[in-house]
């Protein structure tokens, strides 16, 4: 059973695109190609994409994933 600061530790996790696109049931160009379709300029200059309760955000050229609680841990 997991305490309260490795849970708060886990859902700030970004996960790599082929895991989030694995727990997602896509592969990972279909998920890049939504990212890239969804993307925006973030008020810091960082490139991200939001929906439905998943946040991408690009580092360098990688894409990095978080889910919020609602879709449960990849």
């Amino acid at each position: 059973m997991s305490t309260k600061g490795e849970t708060r530790q886990c859902l700030g996790a970004w996960v790599p695109l082929e895991r989030a696109a694995a727990h997602l049931s896509m592969n990972a160009a279909a998920l890049r190609k939504t990212l890239e379709r969804r993307a925006t300029r973030a008020s810091d200059g960082a490139t991200e994409a939001n929906l439905d309760g998943v946040q991408a955000r690009k580092f360098g050229r990688i894409w990095r994933v978080r889910f919020s609680p609602a879709w449960g841990l990849p």
